[in-house]
Protein backbone atom coordinates (compact mmCIF):
# COMPACT_ATOMS: atom_id res chain seq x y z
CA UNK A 1 0.00 0.00 0.00
CA UNK A 2 2.80 2.16 0.73
CA UNK A 3 4.75 1.79 -2.37
CA UNK A 4 2.91 4.73 -4.14
CA UNK A 5 3.55 6.97 -1.53
CA UNK A 6 5.87 9.93 -1.92
CA UNK A 7 9.82 9.36 -0.17
CA UNK A 8 9.73 12.12 2.60
CA UNK A 9 5.92 10.28 3.49
CA UNK A 10 8.33 6.86 3.85
CA UNK A 11 10.70 8.64 5.99
CA UNK A 12 7.90 10.41 7.38
CA UNK A 13 5.83 7.88 9.11
CA UNK A 14 5.73 4.36 9.94
CA UNK A 15 2.39 2.78 8.12
CA UNK A 16 0.33 -0.27 9.58
CA UNK A 17 -3.64 -1.82 9.04
CA UNK A 18 -5.46 -1.42 12.18
CA UNK A 19 -8.74 -2.53 12.88
CA UNK A 20 -11.22 -0.76 15.25
CA UNK A 21 -14.87 -2.03 15.60
CA UNK A 22 -14.81 -3.86 12.36
CA UNK A 23 -13.29 -0.84 10.31
CA UNK A 24 -9.65 -0.89 8.52
CA UNK A 25 -7.67 2.59 9.79
CA UNK A 26 -4.49 2.89 8.45
CA UNK A 27 -1.90 3.79 10.96
CA UNK A 28 0.78 6.60 10.68
CA UNK A 29 3.41 6.67 13.66
CA UNK A 30 5.49 10.02 13.14
CA UNK A 31 9.09 8.82 13.06
CA UNK A 32 11.78 9.50 15.73
CA UNK A 33 14.08 11.87 13.47
CA UNK A 34 11.40 14.09 12.42
CA UNK A 35 9.10 16.15 14.21
CA UNK A 36 6.58 17.99 11.92
CA UNK A 37 3.72 20.57 13.11
CA UNK A 38 0.44 19.40 13.81
CA UNK A 39 -1.03 21.14 10.62
CA UNK A 40 1.36 19.75 8.52
CA UNK A 41 0.89 16.40 9.66
CA UNK A 42 -2.84 16.68 9.16
CA UNK A 43 -2.41 17.85 5.58
CA UNK A 44 0.21 14.97 5.29
CA UNK A 45 -2.85 12.69 6.98
CA UNK A 46 -5.68 14.13 4.25
CA UNK A 47 -2.83 13.45 1.50
CA UNK A 48 -2.35 9.73 1.99
CA UNK A 49 -6.66 9.25 2.87
CA UNK A 50 -7.22 10.86 -0.84
CA UNK A 51 -4.27 8.36 -2.24
CA UNK A 52 -5.40 5.28 -0.03
CA UNK A 53 -9.06 5.47 -0.19
CA UNK A 54 -8.79 4.74 3.70
CA UNK A 55 -8.89 6.26 6.68
CA UNK A 56 -6.09 7.64 8.81
CA UNK A 57 -5.56 7.03 12.58
CA UNK A 58 -2.47 9.09 13.68
CA UNK A 59 -0.03 7.75 16.52
CA UNK A 60 1.12 9.83 19.15
CA UNK A 61 3.64 9.15 22.47
CA UNK A 62 2.17 12.20 24.13
CA UNK A 63 -0.43 14.82 23.77
CA UNK A 64 -0.48 18.42 24.57
CA UNK A 65 -3.80 20.55 24.73
CA UNK A 66 -2.88 22.60 21.93
CA UNK A 67 -2.00 19.82 19.82
CA UNK A 68 -5.64 18.23 21.28
CA UNK A 69 -7.93 20.89 20.18
CA UNK A 70 -6.60 21.31 17.03
CA UNK A 71 -6.94 18.30 16.21
CA UNK A 72 -10.31 17.75 17.46
CA UNK A 73 -11.64 21.16 15.75
CA UNK A 74 -10.34 19.46 12.79
CA UNK A 75 -12.15 15.88 13.29
CA UNK A 76 -9.03 14.29 12.71
CA UNK A 77 -8.72 11.08 14.26
CA UNK A 78 -5.63 10.35 16.85
CA UNK A 79 -4.43 8.09 19.22
CA UNK A 80 -2.02 8.09 21.89
CA UNK A 81 -1.41 4.30 22.95
CA UNK A 82 -3.09 3.39 26.59
CA UNK A 83 -3.99 7.05 27.09
CA UNK A 84 -5.91 8.91 24.29
CA UNK A 85 -8.31 7.73 21.49
CA UNK A 86 -10.29 10.42 19.41
CA UNK A 87 -12.40 9.26 16.05
CA UNK A 88 -15.31 10.89 15.89
CA UNK A 89 -16.79 8.84 12.59
CA UNK A 90 -16.82 5.78 15.37
CA UNK A 91 -18.54 8.33 18.13
CA UNK A 92 -15.24 7.48 20.50
CA UNK A 93 -13.44 9.17 22.29
CA UNK A 94 -11.01 8.37 25.47
CA UNK A 95 -8.90 9.95 27.96
CA UNK A 96 -7.23 9.57 31.02
CA UNK A 97 -9.32 10.55 33.32
CA UNK A 98 -13.15 9.12 32.37
CA UNK A 99 -12.23 5.88 30.21
CA UNK A 100 -13.07 4.60 26.97
CA UNK A 101 -16.63 5.05 26.13
CA UNK A 102 -18.51 4.10 22.90
CA UNK A 103 -21.25 6.95 22.14
CA UNK A 104 -24.28 5.89 20.14
CA UNK A 105 -26.21 8.10 18.38
CA UNK A 106 -28.67 9.57 21.01
CA UNK A 107 -26.20 10.86 23.32
CA UNK A 108 -25.03 13.69 21.66
CA UNK A 109 -27.85 16.27 20.72
CA UNK A 110 -27.86 18.23 17.53
CA UNK A 111 -25.87 21.95 16.97
CA UNK A 112 -30.60 23.18 16.54
CA UNK A 113 -31.04 21.11 19.75
CA UNK A 114 -28.18 22.73 21.78
CA UNK A 115 -28.87 25.94 20.54
CA UNK A 116 -32.38 25.49 22.24
CA UNK A 117 -31.23 24.55 25.78
CA UNK A 118 -28.83 27.32 25.97
CA UNK A 119 -31.59 30.09 25.26
CA UNK A 120 -34.22 28.79 27.66
CA UNK A 121 -31.45 28.29 29.88
CA UNK A 122 -29.78 31.79 29.32
CA UNK A 123 -32.08 34.26 27.65
CA UNK A 124 -35.97 33.48 27.75
CA UNK A 125 -37.30 30.25 29.31
CA UNK A 126 -39.16 28.49 26.43
CA UNK A 127 -41.43 26.53 28.82
CA UNK A 128 -45.10 26.39 27.47
CA UNK A 129 -44.16 28.59 24.15
CA UNK A 130 -45.73 27.25 20.98
CA UNK A 131 -43.61 25.40 18.38
CA UNK A 132 -44.21 28.60 16.05
CA UNK A 133 -42.81 31.30 18.88
CA UNK A 134 -39.66 29.40 19.46
CA UNK A 135 -38.63 29.04 15.58
CA UNK A 136 -39.13 32.47 15.14
CA UNK A 137 -37.29 33.34 18.07
CA UNK A 138 -34.47 30.86 17.25
CA UNK A 139 -34.66 31.22 13.54
CA UNK A 140 -35.95 28.14 12.43
CA UNK A 141 -38.31 26.39 10.91
CA UNK A 142 -41.60 24.99 12.65
CA UNK A 143 -40.68 21.76 11.42
CA UNK A 144 -36.99 21.99 12.56
CA UNK A 145 -38.14 22.90 15.86
CA UNK A 146 -40.79 19.70 16.20
CA UNK A 147 -37.78 17.51 15.49
CA UNK A 148 -35.55 19.32 18.17
CA UNK A 149 -38.93 18.36 20.54
CA UNK A 150 -39.15 14.73 19.53
CA UNK A 151 -34.71 14.45 19.91
CA UNK A 152 -35.57 16.49 23.45
CA UNK A 153 -38.04 14.10 24.29
CA UNK A 154 -36.25 10.95 23.64
CA UNK A 155 -33.66 11.51 25.83
CA UNK A 156 -35.88 12.67 28.74
CA UNK A 157 -34.96 16.15 28.76
CA UNK A 158 -38.56 17.51 28.47
CA UNK A 159 -41.85 16.30 27.55
CA UNK A 160 -43.88 17.74 24.44
CA UNK A 161 -47.62 18.32 25.24
CA UNK A 162 -50.41 19.62 22.82
CA UNK A 163 -51.97 23.33 23.47
CA UNK A 164 -54.93 22.52 21.10
CA UNK A 165 -54.67 20.80 17.64
CA UNK A 166 -52.65 22.91 16.06
CA UNK A 167 -50.27 24.41 19.23
CA UNK A 168 -47.30 22.09 20.83
CA UNK A 169 -45.55 23.16 23.76
CA UNK A 170 -42.24 21.77 25.56
CA UNK A 171 -42.30 20.89 29.44
CA UNK A 172 -38.58 20.38 30.95
CA UNK A 173 -38.41 18.22 33.49
CA UNK A 174 -35.69 20.09 35.56
CA UNK A 175 -34.97 23.41 35.82
CA UNK A 176 -31.61 25.94 35.88
CA UNK A 177 -28.43 24.10 37.30
CA UNK A 178 -30.21 20.40 37.56
CA UNK A 179 -31.05 21.08 33.59
CA UNK A 180 -27.60 22.37 32.59
CA UNK A 181 -25.86 19.62 34.93
CA UNK A 182 -28.08 17.10 32.48
CA UNK A 183 -27.86 18.31 29.08
CA UNK A 184 -24.63 19.13 29.16
CA UNK A 185 -23.62 16.10 29.04
CA UNK A 186 -25.06 15.48 25.56
CA UNK A 187 -23.46 18.66 24.45
CA UNK A 188 -20.22 19.84 22.37
CA UNK A 189 -18.10 22.64 21.48
CA UNK A 190 -19.92 24.67 19.20
CA UNK A 191 -17.11 25.71 16.98
CA UNK A 192 -17.40 22.88 13.97
CA UNK A 193 -13.67 24.85 12.61
CA UNK A 194 -10.49 27.28 13.01
CA UNK A 195 -9.34 29.40 10.85
CA UNK A 196 -6.75 32.61 11.01
CA UNK A 197 -6.61 35.99 9.43
CA UNK A 198 -6.30 39.67 10.02
CA UNK A 199 -8.83 41.67 11.82
CA UNK A 200 -9.55 44.24 9.34
CA UNK A 201 -10.64 41.34 6.80
CA UNK A 202 -13.56 40.40 8.91
CA UNK A 203 -17.05 42.31 9.30
CA UNK A 204 -17.55 44.43 12.18
CA UNK A 205 -20.67 42.43 14.37
CA UNK A 206 -18.27 39.39 15.06
CA UNK A 207 -19.24 38.34 18.69
CA UNK A 208 -15.57 38.36 20.83
CA UNK A 209 -14.84 34.61 22.28
CA UNK A 210 -12.51 31.78 23.24
CA UNK A 211 -9.44 33.66 25.22
CA UNK A 212 -10.56 36.75 24.64
CA UNK A 213 -13.93 35.98 25.70
CA UNK A 214 -12.60 33.91 29.05
CA UNK A 215 -10.62 37.13 29.77
CA UNK A 216 -13.76 39.25 29.81
CA UNK A 217 -16.14 36.54 31.80
CA UNK A 218 -13.12 35.42 34.50
CA UNK A 219 -10.11 36.25 36.23
CA UNK A 220 -8.13 34.59 33.30
CA UNK A 221 -5.31 36.50 31.32
CA UNK A 222 -6.16 37.87 28.16
CA UNK A 223 -4.50 36.32 25.12
CA UNK A 224 -3.20 39.10 22.22
CA UNK A 225 -4.52 37.02 19.61
CA UNK A 226 -8.07 38.50 19.71
CA UNK A 227 -10.94 35.54 19.03
CA UNK A 228 -13.84 35.79 17.07
CA UNK A 229 -17.21 33.61 16.17
CA UNK A 230 -18.98 33.68 13.10
CA UNK A 231 -22.45 31.80 12.36
CA UNK A 232 -21.48 29.42 9.77
CA UNK A 233 -24.21 30.72 7.50
CA UNK A 234 -22.72 34.07 7.53
CA UNK A 235 -19.15 32.26 7.40
CA UNK A 236 -20.18 30.57 3.84
CA UNK A 237 -20.95 33.98 2.20
CA UNK A 238 -17.39 35.29 3.87
CA UNK A 239 -15.20 32.70 2.48
CA UNK A 240 -16.25 33.18 -1.23
CA UNK A 241 -14.88 36.85 -0.75
CA UNK A 242 -12.04 35.77 1.39
CA UNK A 243 -10.79 32.75 0.82
CA UNK A 244 -7.53 33.48 -0.10
CA UNK A 245 -6.65 35.39 3.31
CA UNK A 246 -7.59 32.41 4.89
CA UNK A 247 -5.28 30.33 7.06
CA UNK A 248 -5.16 27.33 8.58
CA UNK A 249 -2.47 28.06 11.81
CA UNK A 250 -1.77 31.68 11.26
CA UNK A 251 -2.91 35.08 11.80
CA UNK A 252 -3.46 37.86 14.31
CA UNK A 253 -7.16 36.69 14.29
CA UNK A 254 -8.84 33.48 15.75
CA UNK A 255 -11.92 32.93 13.32
CA UNK A 256 -14.08 30.18 14.93
CA UNK A 257 -16.82 28.57 12.65
CA UNK A 258 -20.25 27.39 14.78
CA UNK A 259 -22.48 25.42 14.31
CA UNK A 260 -25.52 27.75 15.61
CA UNK A 261 -25.48 31.20 15.36
CA UNK A 262 -24.09 32.93 18.20
CA UNK A 263 -25.72 36.35 18.10
CA UNK A 264 -29.04 34.94 19.42
CA UNK A 265 -26.96 34.02 22.75
CA UNK A 266 -24.71 36.77 22.97
CA UNK A 267 -24.16 38.80 25.80
CA UNK A 268 -23.01 42.25 24.35
CA UNK A 269 -19.91 41.76 21.93
CA UNK A 270 -19.49 38.54 23.71
CA UNK A 271 -20.36 35.08 23.11
CA UNK A 272 -22.28 33.56 25.88
CA UNK A 273 -21.34 32.19 29.24
CA UNK A 274 -22.26 28.34 28.55
CA UNK A 275 -20.96 28.25 25.21
CA UNK A 276 -17.93 29.26 26.34
CA UNK A 277 -18.06 26.60 28.97
CA UNK A 278 -18.44 24.03 26.34
CA UNK A 279 -15.45 25.52 24.11
CA UNK A 280 -13.23 24.48 27.10
CA UNK A 281 -14.99 21.21 27.99
CA UNK A 282 -11.97 18.97 26.99
CA UNK A 283 -9.28 21.21 28.33
CA UNK A 284 -6.64 20.14 31.15
CA UNK A 285 -6.14 23.55 32.43
CA UNK A 286 -6.62 23.16 36.01
CA UNK A 287 -6.86 26.96 36.20
CA UNK A 288 -9.44 27.02 32.76
CA UNK A 289 -11.69 24.34 34.84
CA UNK A 290 -11.53 26.00 38.10
CA UNK A 291 -12.52 29.67 36.29
CA UNK A 292 -15.17 27.46 34.09
CA UNK A 293 -16.95 25.91 37.30
CA UNK A 294 -17.45 29.00 38.87
CA UNK A 295 -18.63 31.12 35.78
CA UNK A 296 -21.58 27.84 35.26
CA UNK A 297 -22.43 28.46 38.81
CA UNK A 298 -22.67 32.32 38.21
CA UNK A 299 -24.90 31.54 35.27
CA UNK A 300 -27.27 28.69 36.42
Amino acid sequence: MVKGFPRYLKEAFFFSLVEIEGQDFLLMSPSMEIDFPVYQIVVFANQIRRQTGKPTLIQFKTMNNIRRQTLISRRENFVVPERQIYIPSLRMYLNEVVGIRQFSGRERISPSAQLLLLYHLQKTPLEGLPFKDMAEILNYSKKTISVVAEELQKLSVCEVKSMNERNKVLHFKEKGRELWDKVSLLMDSPVQKVWYTGKDMLPDNLLLSCDTALAHYTFMAGSPQTSLAIDRKLFSEYQKEMRELLHPEEGNVRLEVWKYNPALLANDQFIDSLSLALCYKNTDDERIKKEITKLIDNTT
